[in-house]
């Protein structure tokens, strides 16, 4: 049985070899690739052991699933996984259709082996593990209205301090002092993605029930859209004040994270403002 030495070593040895291909997709994705979110990625397993850690010092939630549900919820992850797995035979990214299958098998083996209320308990940092996969593959259609959002936010708050600006197209404005285009690595996805993955955990942490959690994670787009609006904005008033050596400097690379110390203070407020009525403990020892 499972509970013996040799059913537990055979167990880990099956899940490392159901992991182990995953996890070597998404090595060579974001240290390979042009992908944005490669920072946010990479921190994403370590992140997830950590909320882990967190979970078992949490309250377990009170859930009352069937026992017999845990053989499906584990069949389905590993139909889930088979499927990915095949599929990668003819396009490696198919491996971003396994990962879901492996955590969801997971979470099926956790439910069977210590029942309901732990699996529940640990299903958000199993969940958030998810992160560490490149749905930026699948999102780069959305780079360009971001892009075009993105410019015009820079250009209207560009002409609320006087500039006058024209576009060459949805992307690119100029005016004879500096012109800037906003190209797909500065249309905000990596910001948008990384903003999704903190105020996730923010909303976890902070806040009891899942419609406050979803009202916190409402905000993520339009906090990212008007930050990185901001951030154009700068980066083409630095470049027409100081030319491409300023523009492209300091600024052009270390503003993403700038630009993040007053969105998450909107998001402290905010969470303040939806945690009100809330009381209780948050975290217990673990038992």
């Amino acid at each position: 049985m499972i509970e013996a030495p040799t059913g537990r070593a055979l167990l880990a040895f099956l899940c490392a070899a159901a992991l182990w291909p995953v996890v070597h997709y998404l090595y060579q994705t974001w240290t390979q690739g042009t992908l944005g979110g490669a920072g946010a990625g990479m921190v994403a397993l370590p992140a997830a052991l950590g909320l882990a850690v967190l979970a078992r010092r949490r309250p377990p939630p009170a859930v009352d699933w069937p026992a017999e549900a845990a053989p499906w919820v584990m069949a389905a992850g590993a139909g889930l996984y088979a499927v990915g797995a095949a599929l990668a035979r003819l396009d490696a990214n198919a491996w971003l259709i396994a990962g879901p299958g492996l955590a969801l098998g997971a979470f099926g083996l956790l439910f069977a082996l210590r029942g309901a209320r732990t699996a529940a308990r640990y299903a958000f940092p199993i969940g958030f593990a998810l992160f560490a996969l490149p749905w930026e593959i699948f999102l780069r259609e959305l780079d360009p209205p971001l892009q075009i959002a993105s410019a015009r936010l820079g250009v209207w708050m560009l002409e609320a301090f006087g500039h006058e600006l024209r576009w060459w197209n949805p992307y690119t404005f100029w005016n004879d002092r500096y012109y800037l285009i906003v190209n797909e690595t500065c249309s905000g996805m990596n910001m948008l993605v990384t903003l999704t993955m903190y105020t996730t955990v923010f909303g976890w942490l902070t806040l009891r029930t899942l419609p406050r959690r979803a009202a916190l994670l409402v905000l993520v787009l339009p906090l990212a859209l008007v930050a990185n609006g901001a951030r154009v904005a700068v980066i083409w008033w630095m470049g027409a004040v100081g030319g491409d050596d300023l523009a492209m400097g300091f600024w052009h690379t270390g503003s993403a994270y700038v630009i993040f110390l007053p969105v998450f203070w909107v998001l402290y407020r905010a969470a303040r403002w939806l945690g009100r009525g809330e009381a209780g403990p948050r975290v217990q020892p673990a038992g």
